[in-house]
């Protein structure tokens, strides 16, 4: 990229101006700080409503194990099989919708979507805590699970169009943070709220049920006046910010801009791709099936732990309000672990490392648990929540770690909705692991959950050793195809213009066209 560095009086004058960005390439080597800035501004404007609604929701499908220790499963009646199938069907629905439900994401924009489904998840919640049978119970999670299933892919999606690879894991920790802070919110609202047992006629679960459903209500609405869409629509940026923000985007996916090609024929270029080649894409991608596998390592021991974590503390010995408690250290450790590692993993831009550790911890916790003498009852605690530490940091990893690797957009959309949808069958098998008649050791529940972390791990080191082959091979071709170019060049001297622009529209429909399986994409390790 040709470019002439300003003075850094005129820098100054620049932004002395209306902060009109330099382009990105002056941005990283003499304007570190104005990026930083504009980034700070975004995050504040992006991450915590994003955040909170994933709170909220995260909150309304997990606040169930909370009713159910305050006597949910007699004041219904529920058979422990009726309860095992309402958490089960929630899962079945929320992996089911979620590549049409980013789909509607990109007709509807984010600030229209996101809003939209955290309402209607808080209306569902409220109507789960009038429910009358077991029958309704297990209808109105299978709603559940058909609202929220949209919001997760939708956010790490926003994401994704916001930030560059190594600015978006720490993004993605700090929003899934918000699924930590529920678990601890969840117990620490339940003890509180379920004092109001008896008041209207209902019991205290009913009230956790319904308060937090209605506080759900409430941010959605005001969500909707919060929420941004895309860079080139926002409203709080200048036209030269959201040029500059797209510039940097584009260059971190595809390779430092060339200049020769002008932005509309790129458009031009990257518009002509079919959806129907998409979805081809996406399908016949072998990574994604392994990132699949991956996906299970963690939401198995995920949603295993939040969904019955305060039924496993409990059959500890401890009373309904001591488990809801004791569960709060452990969500609010691994928010702080999960943090840690996506800013070292951001920082040195390396994926599958972080992941490999945060597994190693997530397979000594449980072995912890399911090993441990029964006369030691607190080392099945103790490797819960060293498992928790690994858990929470591997999940903002692992969906990061996928989507830098799906390109273009369009595939990236779709892809994540894919990835996410089916690794969120790993919560319709882990929250069947942890069976009443296991208790008080659950050994079964935690054995389970060890076999999955070692699947993921497979999943792991075989993505990782294809990623970098595959790399190393393309490395290879692209010095071929360059020096390819530079002997036809030396050849044919009078058409060198022609030639080197040819070269470029070449590559940019590769990229197009060919998105993460292009010669010229290089995957993230």
């Amino acid at each position: 990229m040709e470019s002439t560095l300003p003075s850094t009086s005129a820098s100054t004058a620049v932004a002395d101006e209306g902060r009109i960005p330099p382009d990105p390439e002056m941005a990283s080597q003499h304007d570190e700080i104005f990026t930083a800035n504009l980034l700070r501004r975004v995050d504040i404007r992006l991450v915590p409503i994003l955040s909170a609604l994933y709170l909220l929701c995260f909150l309304c499908r997990q606040n169930i194990g909370n009713a159910k220790t305050y006597h949910m499963l007699t004041d219904l009646p529920l058979t422990t099989g009726e309860y095992q199938l309402a958490l089960t069907v929630f899962f079945l629905a929320y992996s089911t919708f979620d590549i049409p439900c980013n789909i509607l994401l990109k007709k509807l924009r984010p600030s229209v979507w996101l809003p939209l489904i955290t309402f209607l998840s808080g209306v569902v919640t409220i109507s789960m805590g009038v429910v009358k049978n077991a029958d309704e119970l297990i209808a109105v999670r299978f709603i559940l699970g058909m609202s929220e299933c949209g919001l997760f892919p939708g956010v790490a999606y926003v994401i994704t169009m916001w930030y560059c690879k190594k600015e978006a894991q720490f993004r993605q920790a700090l929003f899934f943070c918000a699924a930590s802070m529920a678990g601890a919110f969840a117990g620490l609202l339940a003890v509180g709220l379920s004092k109001m047992d008896g008041l209207g006629d209902y019991e205290g679960w009913r009230w956790i049920l319904i308060i937090e459903g209605l506080l759900t209500v409430l941010v959605a609405l005001i969500a909707f006046l919060l929420v941004l869409d895309y860079p080139a629509t926002s409203s709080f940026l200048s036209s030269s910010e959201k040029a500059f923000l797209l510039r940097r985007l584009e260059a971190d996916e595809f390779g430092e801009e060339e200049e020769t090609l002008s932005r509309e024929e790129k458009e031009k270029i990257h518009a002509k791709i079919p959806k129907s080649k998409i979805f081809k894409a996406v399908f016949t991608d072998w990574h994604i099936y392994a990132h699949i596998f991956v996906f299970w390592g963690i939401s198995c021991p995920l949603y295993s732990v939040a969904l019955c974590l305060p039924s496993i503390v409990q059959e500890l010995g401890y009373t309904s309000t001591q488990a809801n408690l004791l569960t709060i250290p452990i969500y609010l450790t691994a928010c702080l672990f999960s943090l840690t590692t996506a800013y070292f993993s951001d920082r040195t831009g390396k994926r599958a490392l972080f992941i490999a550790v945060s597994y190693s911890i997530m397979f000594i916790g449980f072995l912890i648990a399911a090993v441990r003498p029964a006369s030691v009852p607190g080392l099945a605690y103790a490797g819960v929540f060293i498992a928790a530490c690994g858990i929470y940091p591997a999940f903002p990893g692992m969906i990061t770690w996928a989507s830098n690797n799906l390109a273009s957009s369009g595939k990236r959309a779709i892809g994540m909705a894919f990835h996410i949808g089916m690794g969120s069958f790993g919560g319709a098998m882990g929250a069947n692991f942890y069976r009443t008649r296991d208790a008080p050791g659950f050994r079964l529940g935690h054995c389970l959950n060890l076999g999955f972390v070692v699947l993921g791990g497979c999943g792991i080191m075989g993505i990782y050793w294809s990623y970098g082959r595959e790399n190393e091979a393309r490395e290879r071709r692209c010095v071929e195809l360059v020096e390819g170019l530079e002997s036809r060049v030396k050849a044919e001297k009078s058409e060198e213009e022609e030639l080197r622009r040819a070269f470029l529209v070449e590559k940019e429909e590769s990229l197009a066209h060919e998105g993460d399986r292009s010669v010229w994409f290089r995957y993230t390790l």
